[in-house]
């Protein structure tokens, strides 16, 4: 047997040994818990619930019933002692023992798939891996720049190939193979793709910081927002806007144009008397201070959309795509939590 290929299996031998050392020292750290009982599975089960908020959303993502998930959810409380999770209308949120121990579970199932099991490791530092994605404008605006970034410094060989599409279209993209991850806020999702809720966002008012009516305000009432003529997207955020916050309320908007996406509206608001409801973080972008526009809050909450990323089973199991998954919901991270 070869001298060299030995040497490489004892040091593999010994790196596994540090990082099961490891692993075995994150879960001693998780106090007050019967972690005897605790297996690989559980953990899982525990993790996909915390990053869905959903009992039946962590099934499709571990491939099993929403059932066998809440028999899972009934063994974690009586190990932890704790609820973990409570609901909240349609969500389930975490307790502050959930949020507690998130961190370290989490760390220990990424050292176990990326480290222990050599054969799901992706090397970001040294794969050269093109990803192709497709996003509404709006995600390509805010969230692309820093995905590029994180690239940038830790995987630099591998690229990334962005195909704008509205939401109607992202289903598509992922059954052709154009993208094998969408980012957007597809209504009518299919029960055989997989899929991740990011982030909740609202609402903000854009209008040219020398408005003839709003230059001086620093709020608006309903009254002012239906006076002003609009800028409308054709979107599924403005359409979400439109028929679970605006017509609930008997509101309606003076829509003077239309466009494709909003990637145009700065422009078509700069020097004009014309407004527009865009997302909360592009709003944040593009109306900063000295810039041309200035945001307002709307008049009253309106109901939060949520972004998905969403993709085909026959990428669920890639190492190279479980990564990007991981890391997209890294950067999504800094945003408000989906409730």
């Amino acid at each position: 047997m070869n001298s060299c290929h030995c040497l490489h299996c004892f040091e593999d031998i010994l790196e596994a040994g540090r990082v099961l050392f490891k692993l075995i020292y994150i879960k001693i750290k998780m106090t007050n818990t019967h972690t005897s009982q605790l297996d690989l599975n559980l953990l899982r089960v525990f993790y996909w619930i915390y990053v869905e908020r959903s009992v039946g959303a962590a099934g499709r993502q571990l491939g099993i019933t929403q059932s066998a998930v809440s028999h899972s959810l009934r063994k974690l409380r009586e190990t932890f002692g704790d609820e973990l999770f409570v609901r909240a209308g349609s969500s389930m949120l975490p307790t502050t023992k959930a949020m507690g121990i998130f961190d370290p579970i989490d760390e220990m199932l990424r050292r176990l798939e990326g480290e222990v099991l050599p054969s799901t490791r992706f090397d970001q530092a040294a794969a050269q891996r093109s990803f192709s994605l497709a996003m509404i404008d709006m995600a390509e605006i805010v969230f692309l720049p820093p995905l590029m970034r994180y690239l940038k410094t830790h995987a630099p060989r591998c690229t990334l190939q962005s195909h704008r599409v509205g939401n109607e279209a992202m289903v598509n993209a992922l059954e052709t193979g154009t993208a094998e991850l969408a980012l957007g806020t597809v209504s009518d999702i299919p029960a055989y793709l997989y899929r991740q809720n990011l982030f909740q966002h609202d609402y903000r008012v854009l209008a040219w910081v020398q408005h003839p009516r709003l230059a001086k305000k620093k709020s608006l009432s309903w009254h002012d927002y239906q006076s002003e003529q609009h800028v409308a997207v054709l979107t599924g955020t403005d359409h979400y806007l439109e028929t679970m916050t605006l017509l609930p309320k008997g509101i309606r908007r003076r829509i003077s144009t239309t466009v494709g996406g909003y990637l145009s509206v700065p422009w078509l608001l700069e020097s004009s008397d014309l407004i527009a409801t865009v997302p909360t973080k592009l709003a944040e972008i593009v109306a900063t201070p000295g810039s041309p526009l200035k945001q307002f809050p709307l008049p009253e909450p309106a109901v939060p959309y949520t972004l998905h990323s969403l993709w085909h089973p026959r990428w669920q199991n890639d190492p190279a795509h479980r990564w990007l998954r991981g890391v997209i919901f890294q950067i999504m991270s800094r945003y408000p939590a989906v409730d």
